[in-house]
């Protein structure tokens, strides 16, 4: 600790933290090297606490998929129209499953057409199971970006996670749709992860 010095204050002597000369002369010459490292990672610190800030910049339009339920004659709700073939359906204003709930999607050929195929986390899964079980006859709409572009009637409890579904998408943007749900599901996960630790 550096030795304290004898100055006066208003006329009187005091004691001060205050090195001697030669004190100072090795604190100052140690200081140097210190100040120099600091000056020079200070910019390095600056750029790595702004790159952090910066939110990752998405290389795609992002496609919010979202799945409602057609609500009961005697249930509130809201009405969605499908865009072609202009279907109204009334549906249950709660969201049975997000964004958050899809670990794939793709765009499908089958005997009736082009469709995508969802399908769930583990834990979705097995809500949808249930919902499906419970709710046989109703169909499970889905909306994207706000719009439902497509229905499915639920016949059977669907238990391996997967939904498959027609929707009125032109056929030559459905692979980009899909490719684009995936990824705005898989980087929705990835935020909604590092927001929960």
């Amino acid at each position: 600790m550096a030795a304290l010095r004898r100055i006066k204050w208003g006329g009187k002597p005091c004691d001060a933290g205050l090195p001697n000369a030669e004190e100072a002369r090795h604190f100052g010459g140690m200081a140097r090297p210190r100040l120099l490292v600091s000056l020079l990672l200070l910019p390095l610190a600056l750029a790595f606490f702004a790159a952090c800030a910066t939110s990752k910049k998405k290389n795609y339009p992002e496609t919010v998929a979202r799945f409602l339920l057609e609500a009961s004659p005697s249930e509130a709700g809201a009405t969605v129209k499908l865009p072609r073939s202009g279907t109204t359906i009334l549906v249950a204003p709660k969201t049975y499953f997000t964004e958050y709930d899809i670990v794939s999607c793709s765009a499908v050929m089958n005997e009736l057409g082009r469709s995508l195929v969802f399908k769930f986390t583990s834990e979705a899964s097995r809500d949808l199971f249930r919902l499906t079980a419970t709710s046989r006859g109703k169909r499970l709409v889905t909306v994207v970006n706000g719009v439902a572009i497509g229905a499915r009637r639920i016949e059977d409890p669907l238990s391996d996670g997967y939904l498959i579904t027609y929707v009125e998408v032109d056929d030559d943007k459905l692979d980009e749709f899909a490719k684009n749900i995936v990824s705005t599901s898989t980087d929705g996960r990835k935020e909604l992860e590092k927001r929960n630790r």
